[in-house]
């Protein structure tokens, strides 16, 4: 099984890409892994146009999402893990999910291309505050792309208290290892 890997973060080095890490640990000894984050590709806004409900295809010129799609193709699962930003998802995050209405089931193009269908689905979420209704909101993000995609969303993990790597606690470090062990058997 391959699986990818995706820091939602615009930080390549912080929490966020930590507990991906984690999550990497957990399965590089059985799967094989690769890494993007977000915030080292380049993700033009969705501009609303809808063109790609009569072509299949974004009419904006190529940029990072190509490969991207490319890369959920080639693979079997995809784990995301995503920081809180005001309450919500990254906006290079938020970028790439509304670029994918080319490929969403709310286009009503018959036939058109989807990368993700039949994929698996986990994710991790974290915020710096200690309450788990933003981590809920981040997880409720990934299930809904997952839906519209055709992708399995087989749940997630929370971490609170996170404002950056150094409040990661070894605790933490288990229940994340613990909870993708627990997704990746589910088969």
């Amino acid at each position: 099984m391959r699986i990818l890997m995706i820091n939602a973060s615009p930080k390549k080095n912080g929490a966020t890409e930590q507990v991906l890490q984690w999550m990497k640990e957990a399965l590089e000894e059985r799967y094989e892994t690769e890494s993007v984050c977000l915030g080292e590709q380049s993700i033009a806004f969705c501009r609303g146009c809808k063109q790609c409900y009569k072509t299949g295809r974004c009419v904006l010129p190529a940029d990072g999402v190509e490969d991207l799609l490319h890369r959920m193709e080639r693979n079997d699962a995809i784990l995301f893990a995503v920081p809180s930003y005001w309450g919500d998802v990254p906006a290079q995050f938020k970028a790439l999910i509304d670029r994918c209405t080319p490929y969403a089931d709310t286009n009503p193009l018959p036939g058109h291309p989807r990368p993700a269908a039949g994929k698996r689905v986990f994710a991790a979420a974290l915020r710096a505050g200690g309450r788990t209704g933003e981590c809920e909101h981040l997880l409720q993000c990934v299930e809904h792309w997952s839906g519209h995609m055709g992708a399995e969303y087989d749940g997630g993990v929370m971490l609170t208290r996170v404002d950056g790597k150094e409040d990661l606690t070894l605790e933490q470090e288990v229940s994340v290892k613990s909870a993708v062990n627990a997704w990746i058997s589910k088969k």
